[in-house]
C-alpha cells in the first residue's frame, strides 16, 4: 500500500559489471549504426540524390551549378537558423509519357529559371533529382524572394509543350545542422513535408518562415494563413501560410495533410438517411460551439451524432473524440469520463475540469458526449470546457436540453413516414424509414426486398412504429422468422395494448418501449431472464462475467452461449470491439433501462446484483498482486474496461452499507486509479465508504492506507496523513505487524515531506527492522529503497547508490516491476549528483527503455527532465532543451510541474541555456522537443547519447 517515490514501471536490471560494459558497448555501436542508416534513409526519402559523381569539394561544399548549368565551386553552406526549400514539378510523368524527348527542354528551361531565382535569393543549391530541387537559404526573405522569383518566371516563360508549368514549393526555416556535407535534422524533414502537402504553382511556407518575413514581403507578394495540419512524419500538426504572388493563382485544393486523430467507434451497420440533418448540423457546428441533439430514446441521436462527427473530421486539427456516458450515473463522474477517452491525467491540488479546459484552451477539437440526460447536473463540465478552450466544440446527445447560455439545441426528429397508400413504389424505396427497414433486414435474411407485393405493408409497419430508427430495426431482425404481413399483424395486435406504459412517458417512448417488449416476448423464458439479468453489468462484460453472475451453474436451464446467440439474433444485444482472449458483449442503454425494469420482476433481485458485486471483487482482487509485477499493463487494461462495473458496484455497496465488499473493491484498486489517473474519484469512493460502519480492522486498514497513498499523489499531504494515522492505530492495536510495518513506511513520505530528514531516517529504519523481524523481504526492499533516497537528498551518494542497486536486486528476484524503476531512477540521480555521469545517463538510458515497454508516462516525464538536466551539467545544451521540450509537453498533458529533485545541482536548465547559447536557439529546441512523440523523444535520447 505504500505510494513511493515515484510510481512508475519497469523490468529487472542486473548490476555494472565488465561483462556489462561489453555489452553496452556493442548495444552503443549498434545504436551509432542504426543512426547512421536511419539518416541515410531519411536522405532518400526526400527523393533527391547528389548530381555530380565527383569527390565533393570540402566538408560542406557539394557540387553547385550557375545558371547555364556548368558546375561551380561554392562556399560552405550556412549553419544555424537557415530556411530550406524544396520545389518539384506537379505532374512531371504525365508530361514526360506525352512529350517524350521534348520533356527535356521543358526540363532544362525549368532548372535554369529555378537556378537563377535561387540565386536572385542568396540561395545554395543543396541538390537535384530530376526536376526537384533542395535549396538553403541564409535568410527568410531570400527564401520567399527566390520562390516568389521563381513562380512568375515560370508562369511567364513561353513553355514548347504549350501550357502552363506548374512547380510546388515548400519552406521551413530552422537549424542548419551538418552531416558530412549534407544537412540532416527535423527541420530538412519538416521542409520537405511541407511541399509535399501542396500543389503545383503553390508556396507554402512554416510559422516559423512567416514569422520572420512578415513585416518584409517582396512587392505584390502576401500571406494567407491557412491553419494547423497534421502533416506525414510529424507528430504534431504545423501551421502553414500561402505566398499570394500578385497576378498567379491564388486558390487551390485542400493540402494533402493526413486524417484527423479521432476515436469515433467503427459503425458496424449502414447509415440511412438524414442528409438534411447532417448538413445542417454542420453548418451548425460551424458558428456554435455548444449543440445538443434531443430528442427520445431510440430516436437515432447517437448514430446521427457520429455521422455528423465523422463528417467533421478535416475541420478540427486537434481531433473528434466521442464520450460514452451512458454507463455513467454520477454526475460528478463525467469529468473523469472526458479526461479517459482525451488522455488527461489529473493535475493535483486543481478540479479536474480546469485541467481539462488547461488542456484544450489551444487546441482545435470536436467532443461529442454522448447519453447525457442522466447526468444532466453535471452541465457545467461542457460548459467550462467551451468556456476556457476557444476553439473546442461540443456536440451533447440528450433526451433534455441542458439549459446553458450558448447551447443550440437541434430536436432529432423521426424517420419522415411514408404514405403506404399513396406513394409509388420508388417513392417507398426512397423513404427513409422504407430503406431503414430494408436494409436491416437484408442483414437478418439476405434475400429480402422490397417488392410491389410487400412495400405498402412495410411502409405499414414503418408508420406505427413512428419512424422511430431503434423501433424499426427491432422489427427489421425478425423477417428471417416472419414475413412482413405477419409482423404488421402482431403489431396490430400488441401496440394498441402496450401504448398504455407508463403514463409520464412520451408517446413516441412508450411506442418504442412497446417495441422492445414485442421483441423481448418473442424469447423463451429462460433467454427473457437471461437478458433481465445482463442489465446489472455496466459497460458491457465478458462471456465469464455472463456465466459467473446471470447463468451460474447453468441454473437458467440453457446454455449461456446459446441465451447470448438468441438475444444477439434479437438485436437485443450487440458485441462490442473483442479484446485479449474473449469479445466483448453489451447492452444498448434504452434497452439495458428496459432489462432492468424485467429484472424487478424476478423473485429475487438482489441476489443477482450481490453477485455482480461479489464477481467484481473477484476481478478486482486478483488484478491487485498484479498492478506492481512485469505483466501489470495487461491487467490494468482489463481493470480499464471494467471500471464501469467496478463503480456501479462500488455505488450498490454504498447504497446498501455494505462496508467490508466495498472497501475490499476500492483498496485493491488504488494503484491502477493511481497510475491511470482516477485519483479524485478513486478517493471519494473509499472516504464514502470509510464513512459507513462495519468492515473488519483488516479491511479498513487497507482502506486507510489506500486512502492515504491517493491523497499523497494529490499532493495532499495534510489529508495523507489523517488517514495513515489511523492506519497504523489499527495496526497497532491488532497486533499486526506486517501492518506495522507498512504503516511506518507510509508515515515516513510525510516527514521527507515536511523536510525532517532525521523523523523519515527513524521511521524507515524502524520499518526495515519489522521487516526484517518478520521476514518480510518487500518490506525490507521498500524502506531500503527510500533510505538510498533519503541519502542522496542529504548528500551521501555512496551510500545512496549503494542502497539503490540492493533494492533494485531485492525488486527484481520479487517480480516487482514498479519497484526497480522506482529505484533505478533514484540510482541514475545519485549517479549523477556524484559526478559520474556517464553511469547516471546509462541507467536514464535503461529507465526509458523500461518504460517505453510499460508505457508509464508520468515517470517517463520525469526521467527525460533528469537526462536533460544532465545534458545541461556537460554543457549540451540543444540536446538538453529538445529532451526538455518532450518532457514539459509530456508533463503538460498529464498535469503538475516537473519534479524539484530532477534538477538538483543544476539550477534552472532552460535559463542556463539561454544564457549559453541565446534565446532563439533555444526556442527552436524547445519547440523540436515538444514536436516530438514520447517514442521519438526516447529514441533522440538513445541515439546521442553521450559527447
Amino acid at each position: 500500500m505504500a505510494p513511493g517515490r515515484e510510481r512508475g514501471e519497469s523490468t529487472p536490471i542486473t548490476k555494472l559489471g565488465m561483462d556489462r560494459l561489453l555489452a553496452g558497448g556493442i548495444l552503443l555501436l549498434t545504436i551509432a549504426l542504426r543512426f547512421v542508416v536511419a539518416a541515410l534513409y531519411r536522405s532518400s526519402r526526400l527523393g533527391m540524390q547528389r548530381r555530380s559523381t565527383g569527390p565533393a569539394l570540402g566538408r560542406h561544399a557539394p557540387p553547385r551549378y550557375d545558371a547555364t548549368g556548368d558546375e561551380e565551386t561554392m562556399p560552405d553552406l550556412p549553419t544555424g537558423t537557415v530556411t530550406f526549400l524544396f520545389t518539384d514539378i506537379e505532374g512531371s510523368t504525365r508530361l514526360l509519357q506525352e512529350l517524350g524527348e521534348e520533356y527535356r527542354q521543358v526540363q532544362d528551361d525549368h532548372a535554369r529559371l529555378l537556378r537563377a531565382a535561387i540565386a536572385e535569393g542568396g540561395g545554395t543549391e543543396i541538390r537535384t533529382q530530376g526536376d526537384a530541387f533542395f535549396a538553403v537559404f541564409p535568410t527568410a526573405a531570400g527564401a520567399v524572394r527566390a520562390a516568389a522569383a521563381a513562380q512568375r518566371a515560370l508562369a511567364s516563360h513561353p513553355w514548347t509543350h504549350g501550357g502552363p508549368l506548374r512547380v510546388r514549393m515548400g519552406m521551413h526555416t530552422g537549424e542548419g545542422r551538418m552531416g558530412g556535407d549534407d544537412y540532416l535534422g527535423i527541420d530538412v524533414n519538416r521542409a520537405a513535408r511541407i511541399a509535399a502537402a501542396g500543389y503545383g504553382g503553390q508556396v507554402l511556407l512554416s510559422e516559423a518562415t512567416r514569422a520572420l518575413v512578415s513585416d518584409g514581403l517582396p512587392a505584390g507578394v502576401t500571406l494567407r494563413d491557412l491553419g494547423p495540419h497534421r502533416l506525414k512524419d510529424l507528430p504534431q500538426p504545423v501551421r502553414l501560410h500561402q505566398l499570394q504572388i500578385e497576378g498567379l493563382p491564388a486558390e487551390f485544393p485542400q493540402l494533402k495533410s493526413l486524417e484527423t486523430p479521432s476515436n469515433l467507434p467503427t459503425e458496424l451497420t449502414s447509415f440511412v438517411g438524414r442528409e438534411r440533418e447532417i448538413e445542417e448540423l454542420a453548418e451548425l457546428l460551424a458558428s456554435a460551439r455548444l449543440v445538443t441533439l434531443t430528442g427520445p430514446g431510440g430516436s437515432g441521436k447517437t448514430r446521427l451524432a457520429l455521422r455528423v462527427a465523422a463528417s467533421l473530421v478535416d475541420r478540427f486539427t486537434h481531433g473528434v473524440f466521442f464520450v460514452d456516458l451512458s454507463p455513467i450515473m454520477d454526475p460528478a463522474l463525467v469529468p473523469s469520463a472526458v479526461a479517459q477517452v482525451l488522455h488527461v491525467m489529473e493535475n493535483p491540488g486543481e478540479p479536474l475540469v480546469e485541467t481539462l479546459g488547461g488542456h484544450l484552451r489551444d487546441r482545435e477539437l470536436l467532443l461529442v458526449l454522448d447519453n447525457f440526460e442522466q447526468v444532466t447536473q453535471a452541465r457545467d463540465t461542457p460548459g467550462k470546457i467551451v468556456s476556457k478552450a476557444p476553439a473546442v466544440s461540443i456536440l451533447l446527445t440528450s433526451r433534455v436540453s441542458l439549459k446553458l447560455y450558448g447551447e443550440h439545441e437541434y430536436r432529432v426528429q423521426p424517420l419522415p413516414l411514408p404514405d403506404p397508400a399513396g406513394d409509388s413504389l420508388e417513392a417507398l424505396r426512397e423513404n427513409h424509414s422504407v430503406a431503414l427497414f430494408a436494409d436491416r433486414a437484408r442483414a437478418a435474411d439476405q434475400n429480402f426486398a422490397i417488392t410491389s407485393e410487400n412495400a405498402a405493408t412495410v411502409a405499414e409497419i414503418c408508420a406505427r412504429l413512428d419512424g422511430l430508427p431503434l423501433a424499426i430495426e427491432l422489427a427489421a431482425s425478425r423477417v428471417k422468422l416472419l414475413a412482413p404481413e405477419a409482423l404488421l399483424e402482431r403489431l396490430e395486435h400488441r401496440l394498441p395494448l402496450l401504448a398504455g406504459g407508463a403514463r409520464n412517458l412520451p408517446e413516441r417512448h412508450r411506442t418504442l418501449r412497446a417495441a422492445i417488449e414485442w421483441s423481448h416476448e418473442l424469447l423463451g423464458g429462460s433467454e427473457r431472464l437471461l437478458l433481465a439479468r445482463l442489465s446489472v453489468f455496466a459497460g458491457g462484460c465478458t462471456l465469464q462475467a455472463v456465466e459467473t453472475v446471470a447463468n451460474p451453474d447453468g441454473e437458467l436451464g440453457i446454455g449461456t452461449l446459446d441465451g447470448l446467440g438468441a438475444l444477439l439474433d434479437h438485436s437485443l444485444l450487440r458485441q462490442g470491439e473483442a479484446g485479449p482472449g474473449e469479445p466483448r458483449l453489451l447492452l444498448l442503454e434504452t434497452i439495458r433501462e428496459y432489462a432492468s425494469e424485467r429484472l424487478e420482476a424476478e423473485e429475487d433481485p438482489e441476489r443477482t446484483r450481490r453477485r455482480h458485486v461479489e464477481w467484481v471483487l473477484a476481478v478486482v482482487e486478483e488484478a491487485e498482486p498484479h498492478l506492481m509485477a512485469e505483466d501489470q499493463a495487461t491487467w490494468m487494461d482489463r481493470l480499464e474496461r471494467e471500471h464501469d462495473n467496478v463503480r456501479t458496484a462500488l455505488r450498490w455497496a454504498i447504497d446498501n452499507e455494505e462496508s467490508e465488499i466495498g472497501l475490499r473493491t476500492a483498496a485493491a484498486i488504488w494503484r491502477f486509479s493511481q497510475q491511470r489517473g482516477h485519483l479524485s474519484e478513486a478517493r471519494r469512493w473509499i472516504e464514502d465508504l470509510l464513512r459507513l460502519p462495519g468492515a473488519t480492522p483488516s479491511v479498513r486498514f487497507r482502506a486507510l492506507s489506500a486512502a492515504g497513498g491517493l491523497a499523497y499523489w494529490q499532493m495532499d499531504a495534510p489529508g495523507a496523513r489523517v488517514h495513515y494515522e489511523q492506519a497504523l492505530r489499527i495496526a497497532r492495536g491488532t497486533g499486526d505487524r506486517r501492518a506495522e510495518m507498512e504503516g511506518i513506511y507510509n508515515i515516513s513520505f510525510l516527514s521527507e515531506i515536511a523536510g525532517d530528514y532525521a523523523a523519515t531516517a527513524r521511521l524507515l529504519e524502524e520499518s526495515k527492522a519489522i521487516a526484517h523481524e518478520i521476514g518480510d523481504r518487500q518490506g525490507m526492499a521498500q524502506a531500503e529503497g527510500s533510505l538510498g533516497w533519503l541519502y542522496m537528498l542529504t548528500g551521501d551518494y555512496d551510500r545512496s547508490i549503494e542502497a539503490e542497486e540492493a533494492a533494485i536486486d531485492a525488486f527484481r528476484e520479487l517480480g516487482n516491476r514498479f519497484q526497480v524503476i522506482d529505484a533505478l531512477a533514484a540510482l541514475g540521480q545519485a549517479y549523477r549528483l556524484r559526478g559520474d555521469h556517464d553511469l547516471a545517463r546509462a541507467r536514464y538510458l535503461d529507465t526509458l527503455s523500461m518504460l517505453q515497454e510499460s508505457g508509464s508516462l508520468p515517470m517517463t516525464s520525469r526521467t527525460l527532465f533528469m537526462l536533460a538536466a544532465l545534458e545541461v551539467a556537460e554543457s549540451r545544451y540543444e540536446h538538453a532543451m529538445r529532451l526538455w521540450g518532450a518532457a514539459d509537453r509530456l508533463q503538460e498533458e498529464l498535469g503538475g510541474a516537473p519534479w524539484p529533485e530532477t534538477t538538483m545541482k543544476v539550477g534552472d536548465p532552460v535559463e542556463l541555456a539561454r544564457a549559453a547559447i541565446g534565446e532563439d536557439a533555444v526556442d527552436t529546441c524547445l519547440s523540436e522537443g515538444r514536436a516530438m512523440t514520447v517514442d521519438e523523444a526516447i529514441a533522440y535520447a538513445r541515439m546521442d547519447a553521450g559527447p
